[in-house]
């Protein structure tokens, strides 16, 4: 299976880089390295003896990203490229928004115009953040959220 992590050099992707390595699909990562770093892939390229296709691109950036998305095919998108900084996402909702929720559309926009067929499963990534101190274990996305939050 090809699979599209986005984000994937940050500590999340490329642990889950690493697995779908081992379990024989093909990742491809798009980062662009503003909060990671390509030596997180040069690792797990390391670990596994398999090269990792890398594309620096901002996701935000749907010219750039429309282009990639016309010239691939994928089996499933992961999509791990949101900002997660609590404190800093209080104290500047406004940058989160336009990454968060901006590079989701953006790369929702790239797969409707590349697709012909029916498109990729896409799973977006969250932060157990929104669950607050919950003590209910493990949390599922039916546990209640805000629990315990605090803005800083």
């Amino acid at each position: 299976m090809r699979v599209l992590v986005t984000g994937g050099a940050g500590y999340i992707g490329s642990h889950t880089v690493l697995a779908l390595l081992e379990l024989g699909h093909i990742p491809v990562v798009v980062d662009n390295l503003s909060n990671s770093s390509i030596e997180s892939l040069n690792r797990v390229s390391e670990i596994t003896g398999k090269p990792i296709e890398f594309h620096n691109i901002d996701l935000c950036d749907e010219r750039a990203l429309s282009s990639f998305m016309r010239e691939q095919s994928f089996d499933a998108i992961l999509h791990f490229a949101g900002y997660k900084a609590v404190g800093e996402s209080v104290a500047d909702p406004l940058k989160y928004y336009e990454n968060n929720i901006g590079s989701t559309v953006s790369l929702l926009k790239a797969i409707n115009a590349s697709t012909s067929t029916a498109p990729p499963k896409v799973i977006f990534s969250s932060s157990a953040t929104v669950y607050g101190s919950s003590t209910e274990h493990p949390l599922t996305e039916s546990s209640k959220t805000g629990e315990g939050i605090t803005n800083p």
